[in-house]
């Protein structure tokens, strides 16, 4: 089919088909495609080879075929139909797409040679499918590590799959490279809760490298064990700490040490065992010896923090005290995701006495976790909102919160936040008199407590379930709640629930004759 005069109005088809296109269309258009859904004049001349005018006269032709769109300035083309742009690329064989994406990958590092950010993502793409795995691995290396620097993970662990391929398919003995990448890929993973993924890295890490490099593999196990630990698989988050800790022993390595402390001081909080994490939160930190990590430093800042906040309301001050040195040092160090945890904890603890300086907080905590793109923190932070909404009156915004997070989470495969998000409705639904449907969701936070072992967790929601009890006037069910709770040592898990327990326990000690709470319904 011959070419059509430049400029000749045509009437409109119903899309461009393959076979209508010359051959020098068809070539043009395999470039195009690609570079992309839109693609740089210049970038098109140097890729091809071919002189400007006679180009452009093709592109113009192009243009009134209504296949491409010229953007303003005219320098740069979009294709109309992005269905067509797919079926031109889809056209091509495997062979001639590598020798595409090469020559467009060479073209580039001639037209770029100080490339921004995005054009190194480029030019780790066209590299990539150019099959030329020295470059690709350079900048897809380099894409992974500015997609980190600008919070955004999901990126980074694109462009690091690329090098993974590239390592594989690479003559050689490659295992500690890869081992190394897998590493990263699994803490990325693991910093946006995709927790089966990193497990799945951080596993296949440690198969690479067998029994070498006992400090790498001592790390890596550590890392399955906070995976386990975010699971609420707390045997096997124990088993590889202890594991790790061996390694780290034999090797004579402090930093590894105080990582161990740290990991068991979270599995003793898991299980409710305060002073115990505390005192290995500590036992890291001494470890740490002259090793200045702010990172490490500020995590253990947090879990500090954390076991004072639950031993009691006479140590409150030294909770918050903690917390406020993690976000120093945090802020400092750039970590966004763990600031986010800083701020989320500190929230909570100041909540408790003042709610609106707690929401204030909490939303310092969902701004870190917007910038580090991790969905997970902001759903927590959602859900700790909830009962500070609820003490204020807020029941609509605790309502629309509560139901905010549990879509969050939920996407994620978060029990632990599911469990809160049960809690919640539970919470809610008794603030508004809906007592069935209150009980409904604080049994279903129960079952969720001891499927997972949630021991703390299951002694208040016993306490809830009992105090909504007593509202209702359904006294034994509320002393059979209430004593659910005593058998888990509710005072000692929620110190802050002591007195209010307390106070239940003498209602209920009075019979029959003890008022009613406020607001609640009327004896059946």
């Amino acid at each position: 089919m011959a070419d059509e005069p430049a400029g000749e109005d045509r009437p409109e088809v119903p899309g461009p088909r393959l076979e209508q296109l010359t051959p020098d269309q068809h070539r043009i258009l395999a470039y195009a495609s690609s570079i992309g859904s839109e693609f740089d004049f210049a970038l098109l001349v140097a890729a091809m080879g071919v002189g400007e005018e006679g180009l452009a006269e093709q592109i113009e032709r192009l243009v009134h075929r209504g296949i491409l769109r010229e953007r303003v300035g005219g320098d740069r083309f979009q294709f109309l139909e992005e269905e067509f742009r797919a079926r031109i690329y889809r056209s091509l064989t495997e062979s001639r797409l590598r020798v595409l994406h090469r020559k467009i990958a060479e073209a580039m590092e001639r037209m770029y040679p100080t490339p921004t950010g995005e054009i190194v993502a480029e030019l780790g793409r066209h590299f990539f499918l150019g099959k030329v795995p020295e470059k690709s691995r350079l900048y897809n290396r380099l894409a992974s590590e500015n997609a980190r620097a600008a919070d955004d993970p999901e990126d980074a662990v694109h462009y690091l799959e690329r090098v993974r391929v590239d390592l594989d398919a690479a003559p050689g003995d490659h295992r500690h490279e890869v081992a190394d990448v897998d590493a990263t890929l699994g803490e990325l993973c693991f910093s946006i809760g995709s927790f089966a993924a990193a497990d799945r890295y951080f596993t296949e890490a440690l198969e690479r490298l067998g029994s070498d490099a006992p400090r790498i593999r001592g790390r890596l196990l550590l890392a399955r064990g906070e995976v386990a630990r975010e699971k609420l698989d707390i045997e096997t988050a124990t088993h590889q700490a202890l594991e790790a800790q061996r390694l780290f022993e034999a090797t004579d390595d402090p930093l590894g040490r105080a990582q161990t402390y740290r990991l068991l001081g979270r599995v003793a909080f898991h299980r409710g065992h305060y002073r115990e994490a505390l005192d290995e939160s500590m036992r890291s930190l001494d470890a740490l010896g002259d090793l200045r990590d702010p990172r490490l430093i500020g995590e253990l800042s947090i879990d500090i923090g954390n076991s004072f906040a639950l031993l009691g309301p006479d140590v409150r001050a030294e909770a918050i005290d903690w917390y406020e040195r993690a976000i120093d040092r945090l802020t400092r160090a750039g970590e966004w995701v763990e600031l986010s945890r800083a701020y989320h904890n500190l929230g909570v603890a100041l909540g408790e006495r003042r709610p609106e300086d707690g929401l204030e907080q909490l939303d310092r905590a969902r701004e870190m976790g917007d910038r580090a793109h991790d969905p997970r923190s902001v759903g927590r932070a959602l859900l700790s909102g909830v009962e500070l909404r609820l003490t204020l009156g807020q029941f609509e915004e605790a309502a629309r919160d509560n139901e905010q997070a549990g879509r969050l989470l939920e996407r994620l495969g978060d029990e632990l936040g599911l469990e809160q998000v049960d809690v919640n409705r539970g919470l809610i639904a008794e603030k508004q008199g809906q007592w069935d449907d209150a009980e409904r969701a604080f049994e279903r936070a129960l079952a969720a407590c001891r499927r997972f072992r949630l021991h703390a967790d299951e002694a208040e929601v016993h306490f809830y379930l009992a105090r909504l009890r007593f509202k209702t006037r359904n006294l034994d069910g509320a002393r059979q709640a209430l004593r659910a709770a005593d058998n888990l040592d509710v005072a000692d898990l929620r110190p802050a629930l002591a007195p209010l327990v307390a106070e239940l326990r003498r209602q209920l000690d009075r019979g029959p004759d003890a008022p009613a709470v406020p607001g609640a319904a009327p004896p059946p």
